[in-house]
């Protein structure tokens, strides 16, 4: 992650909200990649499907049920922590993507872009994150991302977490299935420039990055809170959406983190020391989140401002299969 503040801040972040002992680290000492995912039952980890497809690329085992593909990975494993000095590691028993993810068009792996991890044994001592059935997504409510991503630190094991304070619904392509793109449609926020001061508001026919960074800041500038950009690693990180009810925030689970883009949408590769050339980057770049949640396409359900996200049924039927051993190889 490229962040706002300093390490430890982010860190410190980390570790004062609830929730961040469900956020696994996901290893693979074979193929050598990691990435971030969430426990969403005490032996089930969701990730993002991009990274578990290199499994493909092996000769480990593997069986096609049609709609899923199921894996038995080698030297696969999921570490928790509840503090910095401490952990517990898991090995993977199987893992199960989505055949659409690996079949459909590049263009259109977005909408499919998650990996179900079984765990060779129940996670103890964590509770695994509350699933809400649907949420609603208002302009004034930032979004928390808790990931263990390090490639812009040299430490491995380092979790962090950081603020999107701005989001716009993010259409990569539009395919011959509109009404099936727009529900699976997936969001964006801008990594923006700080300022001490709230610009005058821009112009309404503004350049994206100038309008989009003065409604990041207006909602930032009231507590200065670490936020970052997602960096390869991140992939797949939860993210929560903050609440505030009667003075108490809350967090909700919402989606996965697919990566960062470029405004004009290009994947571009960035360095990996951005500590000191943040600069650089700033307004020009915004993290991508995508499912488990859909755009509710029901008439009412969305406003101008608001907009109502539906879990995705299919993936929890997918979810307690796989836990209670249903699927298996």
């Amino acid at each position: 992650m490229a962040g706002s503040h300093t390490t430890a801040d982010h860190m410190l972040l980390a570790y004062s909200t609830n929730y961040h002992e469900t956020a696994a680290l996901i290893v693979d000492k074979n193929l050598g990649f990691s990435q971030s995912g969430i426990l969403v039952r005490n032996n089930i980890v969701i990730t993002a499907a991009h990274g578990m497809k290199l499994l493909l690329d092996t000769e480990y085992p593997t069986k096609d049920f049609g709609s899923y593909i199921l894996i038995i990975p080698k030297m696969l494993t999921v570490t928790f922590n509840k503090t910095p000095y401490d952990s517990i590691t898991y090995e993977v028993e199987y893992v199960l993507l989505d055949s659409r993810y690996i079949r459909f068009e590049p263009g259109d792996q977005h909408k499919f872009d998650i990996a179900f991890l079984k765990l060779s044994k129940p996670v103890a001592d964590i509770v695994p994150i509350h699933i809400e059935e649907e949420i609603t997504l208002s302009p004034d409510e930032p979004m928390l991302i808790t990931t263990w991503e390090n490639s812009d630190i040299s430490s491995f094991q380092l979790k962090r977490s950081f603020y999107l304070f701005e989001w716009r619904l993010f259409f990569p392509n539009i395919d011959e299935d509109a009404f099936t793109n727009y529900r699976t449609v997936m969001l964006s926020s801008i990594f923006f420039d700080p300022a001490s001061e709230l610009p005058q508001k821009p112009h309404p026919n503004a350049a994206e990055s100038i309008q989009r960074r003065y409604f990041a800041l207006k909602s930032w500038i009231g507590n200065r809170r670490p936020y970052g950009l997602a960096l390869p690693g991140t992939s797949g990180a939860p993210v929560f959406i903050e609440k505030t009810f009667l003075g108490i925030k809350q967090l909700s689970f919402f989606r996965l983190v697919m990566g960062y883009a470029s405004l004009g949408e290009e994947m571009t590769l960035l360095s990996k020391n951005l500590s000191k050339n943040k600069e650089t980057i700033y307004n020009k770049n915004q993290t991508i989140i995508t499912t488990p949640f859909r755009l509710n396409t029901q008439p009412k359900a969305n406003t101008t401002e608001t907009k109502n996200f539906i879990f995705d049924k299919r993936y929890l039927k997918i979810i307690d299969e796989l836990s209670n051993g249903s699927i298996k190889l």
